[in-house]
């Protein structure tokens, strides 16, 4: 097999693909060295510009989807957005994009190729044989504005070009994985009042909260990794007064998250260094000598930082 194509079988995490080769330290070497301008210094944006077609993004090497799996990707992965963003529910939004490669020596005499090292730090090409819709919640960093002609077309392809397209169109399922989790997900979420997916250390808890202000709201059984808060198994009505509480080895304070007027209101206990912060916007909060309030929040992710830890703290409101 082509020694691209031994490479690009790995790349992804295997609770994604099926396609499992081993590829040997040579060949990772230099496969690696290719991808080594993917992580090219450039400058930080204090803001970052709205999603909108003809952008190319850098998606995150890591994410939890809606579903509270974490999903890995184990390289970088730039993408041009072919479309304007499309809303999916309140503060959820997908786009369609098409994956860039580095690995030109694939490129059919129909793809889309830029020879342009300067664009993004290697000339690529565009797979527009390998269109997804993914959430823009799982998009990391702005590159650059790109615009090219998408034209389907039916061609004649070598084997290696022909696994090469394959290969790339399943590792993209770490793409649409963002959009098939949340459909699932959509589909039990009437079962609950709101939810917090919480991760420490690529370890993820889910949370769930039954439905307020009923006497017995139904609890459906859930998945493995997931539990319901610690109020619902008092037996009493739940109200919005309730929370779901997050305790962990891993973390070295206490967390509460309540839902109030369709938004959320994260409280950490006691009073420490913290920053929350959501694709790069940090978030402002209100605090007093026993605890630090954040209140406003929209569902989606959010980063916890703290001196008093190394680990990444990630949570997800829903």
């Amino acid at each position: 097999m082509n020694v691209i194509n031994k490479f690009l079988s790995g790349c992804v995490d295997d609770t994604i693909s099926d396609v499992n080769i081993s590829v040997n330290e040579n060949d990772a070497h230099k496969i690696n060295n290719m991808f080594a301008s993917f992580n090219k210094s450039r400058p930080s944006l204090r803001i970052l510009p709205k999603y909108r077609r003809n952008q190319i993004w850098t998606v995150k090497s890591q994410y939890v989807d809606f579903e509270g799996e974490l999903q890995n990707s184990k390289h970088k992965t730039m993408v041009l957005l072919i479309s304007d963003p499309e809303e999916l529910g309140d503060d959820v939004s997908f786009v369609r994009v098409c994956p860039l490669s580095p690995f030109t020596d694939m490129a059919s005499p129909n793809d889309v190729l830029c020879n342009d090292a300067g664009l993004v730090g290697f000339p690529f090409i565009v797979e527009t044989w390998n269109e997804q819709p993914m959430l823009t919640e799982i998009l990391e960093k702005y590159v650059v504005d790109y615009s090219c002609e998408i034209v389907e077309s039916n061609e004649n392809l070598s084997d290696d070009q022909q696994a090469f397209r394959e290969i790339e169109i399943s590792n993209a399922r770490f793409l649409n994985q963002s959009i098939i989790a949340y459909t699932n997900e959509m589909e039990r979420a009437d079962n609950f009042s709101f939810s917090v997916d919480f991760v420490s250390d690529s370890k993820v808890r889910t949370i769930h909260m039954p439905k307020l202000n009923v006497q017995s709201p139904t609890l459906i059984p859930l998945r493995g990794h997931a539990e319901y808060a610690t109020a619902a198994r008092s037996g009493n009505i739940l109200t919005d007064n309730d929370c779901i509480e997050i305790d962990s080895v891993d973390v070295p304070f206490h967390i509460e998250v309540r839902k109030k007027n369709n938004e959320y209101i994260l409280t950490i206990i006691p009073k420490v260094d913290v920053k929350l912060s959501s694709n790069g916007k940090v978030f402002d909060c209100r605090s007093n000598d026993e605890r630090i309030v954040y209140s406003g929040l929209k569902q989606g992710l959010y980063d916890i930082e703290t001196p008093l830890t190394s680990k990444k703290i990630t949570i997800r409101l829903k």
